[in-house]
């Protein structure tokens, strides 16, 4: 497939707000594709070139784009940065300066998806002496062979700023239309992405056979999506949902996959990037303490103080994940590990059998040792035990407690009620803290003037509609650095207009693509004429006094926040609560 097809698909899609009419320009582009460069296209459209969890990044800064621009079309960098400055798109500024270039290329070559792809990968992986100018080189060749629009899309890839507001739910929909006719396939194309959170693999084996999809299978060192945890404001709701189930503690810490194959040990994290290098002492414990050939399963790090019994908080334990100095503060800050679930052994698909048998192989395959354990389990059907249980995690300094249906089967990347989380409460606040991504931010005023950053406007994230709904403008939370830093970050996602994916009624000063999750805690959720997440008629709903707790969430990505769903649940919850309703405990959700 021409490059040139899928650039005038991307076009479309950028002016395209409906996601109805993204799945029918999809699936029109997915229809010309064949299966020797599916995977190829998806990733393109993705804006990487392989699955996260490979960290093949093809990451480039924006002076060298500038020089690959230069060297394409004859422009000094003094020209290209003043065209940038206007138009403050660099996608834009190759698209201009490519229509009206200054020379004409002595070699070009036909521009083809697998011809794309596979230069995005020699630059993600050129590296050592001369590498920067071999990579400008690459971009800039490309750029020759390619028209103005192309230019456009080529350019944004290397920055990471797409911006075609396409997320995975809109990609799966339109495989299925496009070899389908209709959605027909999406469950199955979902199920398979869940098993391996890889969308170009998935692809790539849709157009081999749907009946690859359908008899799709685990694979070791390909992430399996999490499960999600549902909430309950009160222990007699959950033992009213569950019945007998198993109540596990909530650890505040990194939740980690581990997947084992042999001596092969590899760590990913609820963001699916792999994160082996950073917690070695993991590594070993696992080589050491698992006993299988081959596992995947599931833990929470973090850091532990194994002579008093201590756990420390997770600004703690988040010094742990750093690039640098690793083997230093390994020593320094050793992780424990609390396996929770396993979901493969030796060749087999736990996750369809009950809790209760993944819990005993789990209980059979790990080997207690110093920096790797199983997790605590209690089993009750019992209010007062599960409140007693709850009450004593809260004092040992852990988030609260997940009870499990001792019945389920391990559902990937879905919320379901097969998990309950139930967390501490305070007085005049939610019980728990939500998940919200950014989608702008506003300019100070006052005292934050000189900052230039004034707040934020956040969003829930719609999984049936695949949009993010805005629900809040936090303006407090913020230290002065954290200020600093959100303006820095922000700045490089910043886009003209509202991001396709983005429903607001509220207009920030500046737009930005939903990247980033921060954690928020408020003191109630109301309902407003002002947002847009779970809006009916002329209300949505709202957090009252929403303030920033701790970083960004480096560990969760922009679907990863909380949903309309959970919103609306917490709201009707937090209604019943303030009305008397669920026996008189003191809980605010």
């Amino acid at each position: 497939m021409n490059f040139e097809t899928v650039a005038q698909a991307f076009a479309k899609l950028e002016e395209t707000s409906g996601r109805l009419q993204m799945i029918d320009i999809l699936g029109e582009l997915f229809k010309k594709a064949g299966k020797d460069e599916i995977s190829e296209l998806v990733y393109l459209m993705q804006g990487q070139v392989a699955p996260p969890f490979e960290t093949i990044d093809v990451g480039m800064g924006d002076k060298f784009v500038e020089k690959a621009i230069a060297v394409a079309t004859g422009y000094t960098a003094e020209q290209i940065s003043a065209s940038y400055r206007k138009t403050g798109d660099l996608g834009k500024t190759a698209e201009a300066l490519m229509e009206k270039k200054k020379q004409t290329s002595l070699f070009s070559k036909e521009l083809n998806v697998r011809y794309v792809h596979a230069s995005f990968i020699k630059i993600a992986k050129t590296s050592g002496a001369g590498s920067q100018d071999t990579k400008i080189k690459l971009l800039a060749e490309m750029l020759n062979s390619s028209s103005p629009i192309g230019a456009k899309y080529l350019v944004r890839i290397p920055l990471g700023r797409l911006q075609l507001g396409v997320g995975d739910p809109t990609i799966l929909d339109a495989l299925s239309v496009a070899k389908e006719g209709d959605k027909s396939m999406r469950e199955d194309l979902e199920r398979a992405y869940n098993l391996c959170s890889d969308l170009g693999l998935v692809a790539s084996e849709y157009y081999k056979g749907k009946e690859n999809i359908k008899k799709f299978k685990i694979t070791p060192f390909h992430p399996i999506r999490p499960a999600l945890a549902e909430r309950e404001p009160t222990p007699e709701a959950i033992i009213k949902r569950l019945g007998k189930c198993a109540v596990e503690i909530k650890y505040d810490g990194f939740r980690i996959a581990v997947h084992k194959v042999g001596d092969k040990v590899q760590l990913f994290s609820r963001k699916l990037e792999n994160t082996t290098h950073m917690f070695p002492e993991i590594v070993e414990a696992v080589r050491k303490n698992v006993k299988a050939k081959e596992a995947i399963f599931e833990g929470e790090a973090l850091a532990y103080n194994e002579s008093t019994g201590e756990y420390y908080s997770f600004q703690y334990t988040i010094q742990r994940k750093r690039k640098h100095g690793i083997a230093e503060k390994a020593e320094e800050m050793p992780l424990h590990l609390f396996a929770f679930d396993i979901l493969y052994l030796d060749g087999e698909d736990l996750t369809v059998k009950p809790y209760t048998e993944r819990r005993k192989l789990l209980e059979k395959t790990i080997k207690e040792g110093k920096s790797i354990s199983v997790g605590e389990i209690f089993i009750t059907d019992d209010t007062k035990k599960l409140t007693n249980y709850f009450e004593s995690a809260i004092e040992r300094g852990m988030e609260g407690i997940i009870a499990k249906d001792l019945n389920a089967p391990y559902v990937a990347g879905a919320r379901k009620f097969a998990w309950i989380k139930y967390k501490r409460s305070y007085k005049g606040e939610l019980s728990d803290t939500l998940d919200l991504t950014i989608v702008g931010y506003f300019l100070g005023k006052g005292i934050r003037a000189e900052f230039k950053f004034g707040g934020l406007l956040c969003a829930v994230y719609d999984e049936k509609e695949d949009m993010f709904r805005t629900i809040a403008k936090v303006g407090s939370g913020f230290s002065e650095e954290m200020m600093q830093k959100l303006k820095k970050e922000l700045d490089k996602i910043a886009v003209e207009h509202k991001p396709a994916r983005v429903d607001s009624l509220i207009e920030p000063n500046f737009w930005v693509q939903p990247k980033y999750v921060i954690t928020v805690r408020a003191d109630e959720i109301t309902e407003s004429p002002m947002h847009t997440a779970g809006k009916k008629e002329d209300k949505g709903y709202a957090l009252r006094f929403p303030r920033m707790v701790g970083d960004i969430r480096t560990d969760k990505k922009p679907e990863d926040a909380t949903s309309v769903t959970e919103i609306i649940k917490m709201y009707k919850m937090q209604r019943r609560t303030q009305l008397g309703m669920d026996g008189g405990f003191d809980v605010f959700v």
